[in-house]
């Protein structure tokens, strides 16, 4: 679906969004239940450490920025964790652990934050329809179940909802081949698209059940195919990304994913003066500071419909050093029944308009003051403004709502 855009007007403003709640994120003692999306140990290429561990990575990040981050975990699905007799089986050799299972209760072990994940291979059905490994729950009974348990060990956690990504549905096995570029662009509208939707249909439920917990949701897997398909398509070799059908991933993935999730805990872009190491791909080692950009404005902007933060516990902003005085850059009207209009300093940015799946639906370089967008033929809906500065390249984010 095509936008026609004719000489006028466009936008830019800080995003914010918000949650009331004052919650301290510079500090995390981290429980994760959950799967080698997570946390990937029997790599076909073994790396020096945990280069294949999202808190591997947290931690770095972390370390980086002066904030505090131990972590441990039950590796398995949901359906496992639920019977309540899971132990402290997940460690990794940099991160300082949380609970020795051996040694204490859970109730005695401070934790501040709990994370979930679901089997990846399970979103042919609702997440409240009987479970694919058990019927006798849901992928939100389960979830239920295990909150109210920590909830009563541990009153005021934070609950996350890490969303994964895909196993892949390939004519061939990978390895030894590798997909077509058509599986590929498959694969990864699947991830931002249906996948997705199944994952926001389960935290609107648990919100829904349990609202008291506020709990919130990282879109890993979204952001990582948007990545890979919008930001830098094509730049990493397939078998340098993912190494089987899983899917399980290499460093580089892992690395990606470890920005995504530290982001959403920590409510803050990555560190800016982090030396990426070399065993991550030098496409994403070049490209740093921009990738954490675009994490960032796609967290910012990952809200409900009433522009509630579906990720952070606290209120936020956008990444962006746009002087709203200087550059005078508005959009209007909002909300839109089909044709708004942008105004100001437009030849300073690159313009993209996307919806909530993160599809670019169109990316403007202009030299004109003003620009006039129609979105007729776009369904109704939540949709994004994304900015980026042409100097700096530092991003910003604001919504429009089609009527």
């Amino acid at each position: 679906m095509q936008i026609k855009v004719r000489l006028f007007v466009f936008v830019l403003l800080s995003v914010s969004v918000a949650s009331a709640l004052g919650q301290n994120t510079s500090d995390h003692r981290l429980f994760i239940m959950g799967n080698s999306t997570i946390d990937h140990q029997l790599q076909a290429i073994p790396t020096p450490s945990d280069e294949t561990s999202v808190p591997h990575w947290v931690y770095l990040f972390a370390q980086e920025a002066n904030a505090s981050f131990a972590a441990g975990g039950d590796f398995g699905f949901l359906t496992q964790h639920d019977d309540l007799n899971f132990n402290s089986n997940l460690g990794w050799d940099i991160v300082p652990g949380v609970w020795d299972a051996d040694q204490e209760p859970f109730a005695d072990a401070d934790i501040s934050s709990v994370m979930f994940t679901t089997a990846n291979f399970i979103q042919y059905v609702g997440p409240d329809d009987a479970h694919p490994l058990d019927a006798a729950t849901s992928v939100v009974q389960s979830t239920e179940l295990l909150m109210d348990w920590v909830d009563q060990q541990e009153s005021g956690v934070r609950y996350y909802l890490y969303e994964n990504w895909p196993e892949m549905d390939l004519q061939q096995a990978f390895p030894p081949n590798l997909p077509a570029q058509s599986e590929i662009d498959d694969y990864h509208n699947e991830t931002t698209g249906p996948f997705h939707d199944w994952w926001l249909d389960y935290q609107d439920l648990v919100l829904a059940s349990r609202p008291e917990l506020n709990v919130r949701m990282i879109p890993v897997g979204r952001i990582l195919s948007q990545i890979l398909r919008d930001e830098i398509p094509g730049q990493i070799p397939f078998d340098e990304v993912y190494e089987d059908s899983a899917p399980h991933g290499r460093a580089t993935l892992y690395f990606l994913a470890g920005m995504i999730t530290y982001m959403g805990m920590y409510e803050e872009i990555t560190p800016t003066g982090y030396a990426v190491p070399a065993i991550i791909h030098p496409v994403v080692r070049d490209n740093y500071q921009s990738l954490a950009d675009f994490i960032w404005a796609e967290l910012s902007a990952f809200t409900d419909d009433e522009g509630r933060s579906r990720v952070f516990f606290n209120t936020t902003t956008s990444v962006s050093d746009v002087d709203l005085v200087e550059d005078c850059i508005v959009l209007n009207p909002n909300p839109s029944s089909g044709i708004f209009t942008i105004s100001g300093m437009l030849s300073a940015y690159h313009l993209d308009i996307i919806d909530a799946q993160g599809h670019v639906f169109e990316s403007l370089d202009t030299e004109d003051a003003a620009l006039t967008i129609d979105i007729n033929d776009l369904p109704a809906g939540l949709y994004f403004i994304r900015m980026q500065n042409k100097s700096n390249l530092e991003m910003s984010l604001t919504k429009i709502l089609k009527q």
